[in-house]
């Protein structure tokens, strides 16, 4: 618990982009006895975060890589089955990885490893469909590709809709931001009219009881 309470603070830092913070309180994690291998997998990524918030590809990638071995090793232990770490898999540490990559400067690769691992993402995790589509319009429209980055992020709409996921539509509004100066390209201006649509629709919404 004291590993993943120092993973979850780490987490904390990134948003804030305190890179500096993140990066120390990730590795406490791995360095904390009985830390689990989905854990110290959870504290490496994110201490690649880190380190690509920094502009060190180096470490990064060195971090993920880490990160992917650890996911992907068979742990048969369930001593953190209680915190719900089912998702610590190979998979998501790979659309971590992408997503720095556009933090890091190379959007075109961030996007063709957008689209292998949504290819191969169990439809049972729509909801991270719709987060890492997003996330896929966004590496799009850094890459100057608006008509692929609209397309992308017209279905992750769709998804955060069906969903009603938070998660999705923050996501989604970074992708829209990104797509800001395409005001004119038709696949945008269609995207961008939805989802304004959406938005007004989810604020006027009663709040469920």
């Amino acid at each position: 618990m004291a590993a993943y309470l120092l993973f979850r603070k780490s987490n904390q830092a990134t948003a804030r982009r305190n890179a500096q913070q993140a990066v120390g309180l990730a590795r406490a994690a791995q360095r904390s006895p009985g830390a689990t291998l989905r854990i110290r997998a959870l504290a490496a990524q994110q201490e690649a975060q880190g380190h690509a918030i920094m502009s060190d590809p180096r470490f990064a990638q060195t971090k993920f890589d880490e990160a992917h071995e650890l996911a992907a090793t068979p742990d048969d232990s369930h001593s953190d089955d209680a915190l719900d770490l089912a998702y610590c898999t190979p998979t998501y540490i790979e659309m971590q990885r992408a997503n720095c990559l556009i933090e890091l400067g190379d959007p075109r690769k961030a996007v063709d490893m957008f689209e292998a691992e949504l290819r191969v993402l169990p439809p049972i995790y729509r909801n991270d469909q719709g987060v890492y589509l997003s996330r896929l319009a966004r590496a799009y429209a850094v890459s100057n590709e608006p008509e692929q980055a609209a397309a992308a992020a017209d279905r992750a709409l769709s998804i955060a809709v069906d969903t009603e996921s938070a998660r999705a539509m923050s996501e989604l509004s970074a992708a829209g931001k990104a797509l800001q100066r395409w005001s004119a390209v038709p696949e945008v201006v269609t995207f961008t009219s939805r989802l304004r649509l959406m938005t007004t629709a989810a604020a006027s919404r009663p709040p469920t009881v």
